[in-house]
């Protein structure tokens, strides 16, 4: 589970200090993540532009969805890679953390957004994409910039600023889509699974979507607050 405009790793994950095994490798490895990151940082970019342009256009979020949603699924999922980085040492942090993340935000993309049609009409929709590609337009250009050791001052600050209101009107957006959709998971009783069935074992979705909700607020904050101390040692 994640608050998952909080972003996908941990914010002080200097990738940026490549394994030292070779001089060879360490460059490979340099080129590779600059590479990575700079192209998660278009993607972004594009997904920010497609939903500012579309709300403009039209100001109905169903057809912010519908424009933008695939190339969401598309970046956030290639996103997965990230937990990979982490599970092979590529970056220093924690594989379990990572996968945690992106699951939290993945959920709420697949299983939620793109999944219960009826919660596109939802002004949280394009709330939380706004919200997404903004912390990522960031995010991924100080990823790449810091593995250079090539990032502006600028930049860093706004990397430890704009979570402050960012993540909070992130996760009220995820929040509140999960809440739209309990309806319609109760009523077609989707990703549950019922007695009797040969695994003689059931699952409850809507009850684990109830759970999760409940659990969202203390999950969230934990990693706030964290970010909070993270920012004030940065900055200062």
């Amino acid at each position: 589970i994640k608050c998952s405009i909080a972003e996908p790793l941990n914010v002080e994950q200097f990738y940026y200090t490549c394994p030292s095994h070779t001089s060879a490798t360490m460059s490979i490895a340099r080129v590779y993540l600059v590479l990575y990151n700079c192209i998660l940082a278009v993607g972004w970019g594009a997904v920010l532009g497609s939903v500012v342009l579309t709300y403009l256009e039209t100001k109905q979020p169903e057809a912010i969805y519908k424009r933008s949603g695939a190339y969401v699924r598309i970046f956030q999922g290639a996103s997965f890679l990230e937990v990979i980085h982490a599970a092979i040492g590529l970056v220093p942090s924690s594989p379990v953390s990572a996968l945690m993340q992106w699951g939290g935000r993945s959920h709420v993309l697949f299983a939620i957004l793109h999944a219960v049609p009826q919660v596109q009409s939802s002004i949280f929709g394009p709330l939380m994409l706004a919200c997404w590609s903004l912390a990522e337009v960031i995010r991924y250009p100080w990823y790449a910039l810091t593995t250079l050791e090539a990032c502006p001052a600028a930049l860093t600050w706004l990397r430890y600023t704009m979570f402050i209101p960012l993540y909070p009107v992130g996760v009220v957006s995820e929040m509140a889509l999960v809440w739209q959709a309990l309806p319609v998971v109760e009523a077609d009783g989707r990703g549950s699974l019922r007695l009797p069935n040969p695994l003689n074992m059931g699952f409850e979705y809507s009850l684990f979507l109830k759970v999760l909700l409940l659990l969202y607020p203390f999950l969230w904050w934990q990693l706030y607050s964290t970010l909070l101390r993270q920012r004030a040692r940065r900055l200062g």
